[in-house]
């Protein structure tokens, strides 16, 4: 039995991230936070591969992030208007790779840590109709 969360959520044994997963590859899979998580647009690229940090990534894991990355930034600042999109990877609460990326709007007065301090969420029709838009324009 997988004690693994993300491990479990890939194999559909955990509830599905709001609207679907966005963009999925052989390597990653992205998906909107749960709502109470973050504000609107907060996402997760998990690697379908268990492994703990960049430091255990495949040369192919870590040549095709990048890609993923890139793609996955121009169409949060697209449907969300982010002036800024911040990455955070701790891998302390899920021991399984897994990066956040937190689009912050130009109206937000907080910026860098104090931003990402901030008790934020957003509502699950929001979660999903983001991750809809975001799976139409990654297709």
């Amino acid at each position: 039995m997988d004690t693994c969360f993300l491990c479990r959520k890939h194999k559909g044994l955990e509830e599905a991230p709001p609207g679907g997963y966005i963009y999925e590859d052989e390597h990653w899979m992205v998906c909107h936070a749960p709502a109470r998580l973050g504000p609107l647009g907060t996402l997760f690229i998990e690697s379908k591969r268990h492994f703990v940090d960049y430091s255990e990534m495949t040369i192919e894991e870590s040549e095709t992030l990048g890609k993923v990355l890139k793609d996955i930034y121009l169409a949060l600042r697209r449907h969300t208007d982010a002036e800024r999109i911040y990455q955070v990877t701790t891998v302390e609460g899920v021991p399984h790779f897994h990066t956040w990326l937190v689009p912050r709007r130009k109206e937000q007065a907080e910026r860098g840590l104090k931003f990402l301090a901030r008790d934020d969420a957003c509502t699950q029709p929001e979660s999903e109709a983001l991750a809809g838009l975001m799976r139409s324009s990654m297709a």
